[in-house]
């Protein structure tokens, strides 16, 4: 199986990034945040989307310029080989522990709400298996399959809003700045790489019928997405308040069983539940594809098939290290997006730099 198909359309990009990115609204991301900025945390989206945005558009501005090249022959092109592969397995590196530390997430969701007698590795076990054998298929079916499914998980989200309208109380999101502006603005800059995804999806630069479709797509998507997950960010606040928020690992979840539909629906969340894991099978299908892609280029293998495998054995591995959620929430994922975000920040700007210095932008 080669990496660049060809296939992926406009409409795949716009779904490949809608679940894997947008899927941030219903994690534990929002009870991270409140930690700092109390009922500020929903205007931190906005600020860490302003940070890393601009050098997101200098990417795709460099692949652009070097249209030939993928995300790493793009930076072996411009700092040369053995820098260009460093830079790459830096980048592999932060997509693999991503994954792994958003899976143990996901995987301490399942157990909770719905199988909490089930051990916490047959669940992991389970649940990668299901993502081995999806991200077998190929970037082609991968993009098919996010966008047949996009319109039944974004209309499940928006019956959610919906419905939760009603029980909104605005007056809840003031202090506006929550635990202080400065508190705001450093957690904004510190919890940017929240959007390090993108990033990652520019290994598939290439996996478009044309790099327009690409670069349309993923800049629809990305506004799109910000706009959801600052819009469930809100709600969490108008509905919880920030000393509730702070308190429940997982406030999607908690929002899907207080709504009501009528007086004769009960247990709805269970409906939403369905979606939900359909979403999250998909990111994580996404997400083992492309850290096995990024590898792939690191190490010129162009058939990169047969190390999903023994990557998603090494995901349920390190997955499981982690004594429980609580350290793999607020001290090891924490850390992660802290020391990623510097870097998504400043290595596009060296990149160009370097670029224009070796006048190749000319």
């Amino acid at each position: 199986m080669m990496q660049n198909s060809g296939f992926l359309r406009t409409k795949e990009i716009i779904a490949i990034t809608l679940i894997l990115v947008g899927i941030k609204l219903s994690d534990s991301t929002p009870a991270l945040l409140a930690q700092k900025a109390q009922n500020g945390f929903w205007l931190i989206p906005i600020l860490s989307f302003i940070c890393i945005f601009p050098s997101f558009l200098i990417m795709l501005y460099l692949l652009k310029k070097y249209n030939d090249k993928n995300l790493v022959e793009l930076m072996e092109a411009i700092t040369g080989k053995w820098i260009g592969k460093s830079i790459g397995l830096l980048l592999f590196l932060f997509a693999f522990f991503t994954t792994t530390l958003d899976s143990r997430n996901y995987i301490e969701q399942v157990k909770l709400l719905y199988f909490p007698q089930s051990p916490t590795m047959v669940i992991f076990f389970v649940f990668i298996g299901v993502v081995f054998f999806g991200a077998k298929k190929g970037i082609e079916v991968i993009g098919f399959t996010s966008w047949i499914s996009l319109a039944f998980i974004k209309a499940s989200a928006l019956l959610v809003v919906v419905l939760a309208l009603g029980d909104l109380v605005i007056q809840r999101i003031f202090p506006i700045f929550g635990s202080g502006l400065p508190n705001i603005l450093t957690e904004g800059v510190k919890k940017a790489s929240m959007f390090a995804e993108l990033f990652f999806l520019l290994i598939a630069y290439k996996a478009t019928k044309a790099t327009s479709m690409f670069v349309k797509g993923i800049i629809i998507a990305s506004i799109i997405t910000l706009f959801e997950i600052t819009l469930f960010y809100f709600i969490y606040i108008s509905i919880f308040d920030y000393n509730s928020v702070n308190k429940i690992a997982f406030p999607f979840q908690d929002l899907t069983q207080f709504i009501e539909l009528g007086q004769f629906f009960t247990n709805i969340e269970t409906m939403f539940m369905v979606f939900w894991l359909l979403a999250a099978f998909i990111k994580f299908i996404i997400l083992i594809y492309l850290t096995t892609w990024i590898f792939g280029e690191i190490f010129a293998i162009r058939n990169f098939e047969p190390l999903l495998l023994p990557f998603s054995f090494l995901v349920i591995m390190i997955g499981l290290l982690p004594f429980n959620a609580v350290i793999n929430e607020l001290i090891l994922r924490e850390s992660l997006l802290t020391i990623m975000s510097p870097f998504f920040i400043i290595l596009p700007y060296l990149l160009w730099g370097t670029a224009w210095g070796k006048g190749d932008l000319k």
